[in-house]
Formats: C-alpha cells, structure tokens, sequence
C-alpha cells in the first residue's frame, strides 16, 4: 500500500519537471541559398522594344509659310516742280560766292594772306638792319693863370661834341633761308584752319536759311508754336549771316 501510495506522486513530479532541451534542427538541402537564377531568354531585350526611328513629321505637321504683311501703301511721288518753284519765288539776295568772300574779307583771313607772309619773309632778309648812334660830349674845365707882377687869370674852357654814327648790317645768308619762314609757314596754316571753318559755318547758315524759306513756303507748319519757332530760327540766322558777312539779308519771299 505503501509503494502504490508513493507512484502518483514520483510521476507528479517527473511530469513537472521541464524536458530537456531538444538539439536544433539542422538547415534541410531545401531552404540553402539557390544560385542566383540566369536571365531568361524571355527577359532579354525584346526586338520590338528597341529605340525605334524618329518619325518624320507628317506633310500636316510642317511649318505653314509665314503671311507677308500688309504692304503700307507707297507715300506719294515727290513734286521736284514744286520745290523748284519755291525757289524761283525766293528774292535774289547775296549769292553763296558773295557771301563767303565778304565772310573773309571781313576777318581778315583772306586766301593771299598766307602767301604774303611768305614772301615778306624771304624779302626781309634783303633789306638791312640799320642802327644810330648819337653821342654827345660836354667838355668845361678851369685854368689859372698866375704871373710875377700879373694879376692872377681865371680862365673857362668849355666845349661840346656831338657825334652822330650810322650803321648798316646784310645777312645774305637769310635770302637762302631764313628762321622766319617757318614762323610764317604756321601762322599761315592756322590761317587756312580758321578760314576754313568761316567758310563752312558761313555755308551751313546760308543753306539752312534757305531751307526753312522753302520748308515754310511748301509746308506751312499747322501749329503755333513749330511757327514761331521757325520764324525766330530764321532771324537768328540773318543776323549771324549779317554780322559774318557785314550783307543785308532782308525779306526773300515775293508777296
């Protein structure tokens, strides 16, 4: 009774007690690493999904031409006639010739000036260089005469002397040349600069003055102010005209 009594409890206890720890399984041949599979034919690049050509634009694709502009319809052909015949109506005044001539008489720039200089240089050399002299010479002096049994004598002894000398110096060499030419070859060339520039500023102002004649005979300006404008342009220009020139630039337009 003893023994049996003791079974169920040795069987409590050895149920009780964990089992031993198992050994771990090892890898099956199934699940160790497969060889990376090879491509495919069937992935390879497919012939029809190659890069295929560019197309050609299709003939309703071009670029359609460009429409030309309107073309602006051509100004009216200019009437030569009429421009003429403004002219012909303008006064007769100082001519272009009259005008210049009398611009460079009146400064004194004329076109023989530089020339004579040039001359007078070389001929100066011919003529000679002349000095005077004048001396004048004042000579008082004093003497006494003393004698045994005379009474003493006090004589004055004044004199004066003037002399007058005269000379005449030739540099010949200077007829070969001389310094002064290149003093009037420069002066010369400044001239002709500023002849030169009279010349054109008188030119410019008498083809101006004629232009605004005309201009206001053709086209008479339709605003005030482009008017008066212009009128006191033209006087401006008569008065440098008459100042340059010394000519009377009166009225040129026939009523």
């Amino acid at each position: 009774m003893t023994t049996l009594g003791c079974l169920p409890l040795a069987l409590a206890i050895s149920m009780a007690e964990p089992p031993p720890p198992s050994m771990p399984e090892l890898a099956r041949p199934a699940e160790l690493a497969r060889p990376a599979e090879l491509a495919r034919p069937a992935e390879l690049a497919r012939p029809a999904e190659l890069a295929q050509p560019a197309q050609l634009a299709q003939p309703a694709q071009l670029a359609q031409p460009a429409q030309p502009p309107p073309t602006a319809e051509p100004p009216p052909p200019i009437d030569l006639a009429q421009i003429d015949a403004a002219f012909a109506r303008l006064r007769p005044g100082p001519s272009l010739r009259a005008v210049q001539d009398a611009a460079l008489e009146r400064a004194g720039v004329g076109p023989q000036a530089g020339a004579s200089w040039l001359r007078r240089a070389r001929g100066a050399a011919a003529l000679p260089t002349i000095s005077v002299q004048y001396d004048l010479r004042l000579d008082q002096g004093w003497a006494l005469d003393r004698e045994v049994g005379e009474a003493d004598a006090l004589r004055n002894d004044a004199g004066n002397q003037s002399v007058i000398r005269t000379k005449a110096t030739w540099e010949l060499d200077r007829l070969i040349f001389s310094p002064d030419e290149l003093r009037a070859a420069r002066a010369a060339l400044d001239l002709a600069d500023f002849r030169e520039r009279v010349l054109v500023q008188v030119t410019q102002l008498f083809y101006e003055r004629q232009r605004l004649l005309v201009e206001r005979e053709i086209a008479p300006p339709v605003e005030l102010e482009t008017a008066i404008g212009t009128s006191v342009r033209l006087r401006e220009i008569e008065g440098l005209l008459a100042g340059l020139t010394g000519l009377d630039f009166g009225p040129t337009l026939t009523q």
